[in-house]
């Protein structure tokens, strides 16, 4: 793995990171300051984590969709490169 590829990879663990925080917060917020009966507030608090979980999924299988797109255009590249090798001569590669 590449420099470059870590760094994207770990902007992309801090985004997701202060993206979630930021969330967690203000829905912590919302919920200090709803004026609504507690009933209402478990109820809408049990559809909003409903959702949350839904949207989980949906993205853990983008993701495996996604993982295996790439791994699969990675298996093309090796192949290919592969092929390449295997066609030369000794003397080509030496």
């Amino acid at each position: 793995m590449s420099d470059n590829e870590k760094s994207v990879g770990k902007s992309l663990t801090e985004m997701f990171t202060l993206i979630s925080v930021s969330v967690l917060s203000g829905f912590i917020l919302g919920l200090l300051f709803a004026p609504q009966s507690g009933l209402k507030t478990r109820k809408k608090l049990a559809e909003k984590i409903k959702d949350i979980v839904d949207r989980g999924k949906f993205a853990m299988i983008e993701a495996k969709v996604f993982s295996e797109e790439l791994l699969e255009k990675g298996k093309e590249k090796v192949e290919k490169v592969s092929s390449k090798i295997k066609g030369k001569s000794k003397s080509d590669i030496d």
